[in-house]
């Protein structure tokens, strides 16, 4: 459907029509278990982090969001929305290693100014030697030096791409439709599993959780650990 002056009602039951050809034409039970493995994560992280919670359930919140968004048709709305997910996932897991600086963000209301990058390059973040602090034998279980990460700074550049605009990454370039795309879908389906890919990542290393298969499945496909 386009059109140059709209309705309301126009746009929505464009959405409602879009939103049922994307449950026609997929099998979600893909985006389903990622889901509920985003629900397992944080009620694991809960039960001994209460004070994550309030980060958690951002996390929980967004991955609805915005897969909910893209079976509206929303493709690249949804895309940008996953760096918002990879920013406070990463931000749960360094605040549970800095409570004094959770407590400043929680408490004072702190610029939320730890982006990817800075974890990264200003606290060595998910590096191997970072990783070292609370997982003695990373050296047997990281593919390479550093390949933790590197997924996530890898991550963090395909999502500042979709932010930000890059040409490749439009999705109207051709015309102003708000109708149903295959390719556009599944293309949101795999960014959304490379970017929990590197929440899961993170969780199953700092708390040591191995247990989950769904999660296992996703953090295998990262090639940032070794698997047997």
């Amino acid at each position: 459907m386009s059109f140059t002056k709209i309705t309301f009602n126009q746009i929505l039951d464009a959405q409602n029509k879009i939103h049922g050809k994307t449950l026609e034409n997929n099998d979600l039970t893909d985006v389903l278990s990622l889901i509920n493995s985003t629900l397992y994560i944080q009620e694991k992280i809960i039960i001994n982090n209460e004070e994550l919670k309030p980060l958690l359930n951002e996390i929980v919140s967004d991955v609805i969001s915005v897969i909910t968004t893209a079976m509206q048709g929303h493709y690249r709305l949804a895309g940008s929305g996953l760096r918002n997910i990879l920013e406070i996932s990463c931000s749960t897991i360094f605040y549970k290693d800095h409570p004094i600086e959770y407590k400043l963000y929680k408490d004072f209301d702190f610029k939320a100014d730890k982006y990817v990058s800075t974890l990264i390059n200003e606290y060595h973040f998910f590096k191997t030697n970072y990783i070292k602090t609370f997982f003695l034998d990373i050296s047997t279980k990281e593919k390479e030096y550093d390949s933790c990460s590197s997924y996530l700074n890898k991550t963090y550049g395909k999502l500042c791409d979709i932010v930000h605009g890059r040409y490749l990454t439009l999705t109207r370039t051709n015309d102003l439709k708000i109708e149903y795309d295959q390719a556009l879908f599944s293309k949101f389906k795999n960014i959304l599993e490379y970017t929990l890919g590197a929440f899961f990542l993170m969780y199953v290393l700092r708390f040591n959780d191995f247990s989950n298969i769904e999660i296992n499945k996703i953090v295998k496909k990262t090639k940032a650990l070794k698997y047997d």
